[in-house]
């Protein structure tokens, strides 16, 4: 019986960490960003609904987009885009996933797209960047992007917190990513 129990143990502490890697995503710098993305875009929310899915099992949510600008791919301005990922709340059940980026109704934000059929957003939270008015400087802020479960590999190989890359003017924000177009 002992022996079950250690090869049980031994099972269970190489499997652990496979999975607790499973919920991190790998940061992305600006250039893997944009190459792995077949649209980006500068977007408004027109809405944000969760619901079930068709098993009843899981929630997901639909966000519908509004392109005011185009960056890269085939997208024109006033084209509306419908994302479909997982988590959301329906009534008083919340399903969520971590580094999964959020949608508000009426918010202004970047986007980096992958997929033409099922649009989703590259690098989960990494690829969405929300536009801020800073009535300070009279311009749109591109905050940087939420990273709490985005991680880098050290000179070790070991996994450290990435950190996020700071927040810009949207202006400088759309020139670096359009320099990284160009061929």
């Amino acid at each position: 019986m002992s022996s079950l129990r250690s090869i049980a143990l031994v099972l269970a502490t190489l499997l652990l960490p496979s999975l607790a890697a499973g919920s991190l995503v790998q940061a992305l710098d600006l250039a893997e960003l944009t190459a792995r993305s077949e649209r980006i875009v500068v977007a408004q929310v027109v809405s944000a609904k969760s619901e079930w899915n068709s098993s009843g099992h899981t929630i997901h949510t639909r966000i519908e987009i509004k392109v005011e600008e185009a960056w890269k791919g085939a997208v024109v301005p006033g084209e509306q885009i419908v994302i479909v990922q997982p988590g959301g709340s329906v009534g008083d059940i919340e399903m969520r996933v971590h580094g999964m980026p959020s949608f508000a109704p009426g918010e202004k934000t970047v986007l980096f797209l992958a997929g033409r059929a099922a649009p989703r957003v590259v690098g989960m939270s990494q690829g969405k960047r929300h536009l801020r008015w800073d009535d300070t400087a009279k311009r749109w802020q591109a905050e940087c992007a939420e990273y709490s479960a985005v991680v880098r590999r050290d000179s070790q190989g070991r996994l450290q917190p990435a950190l996020p890359e700071p927040a810009m003017g949207l202006d400088e924000f759309r020139q670096r990513v359009r320099a990284l177009l160009r061929p």
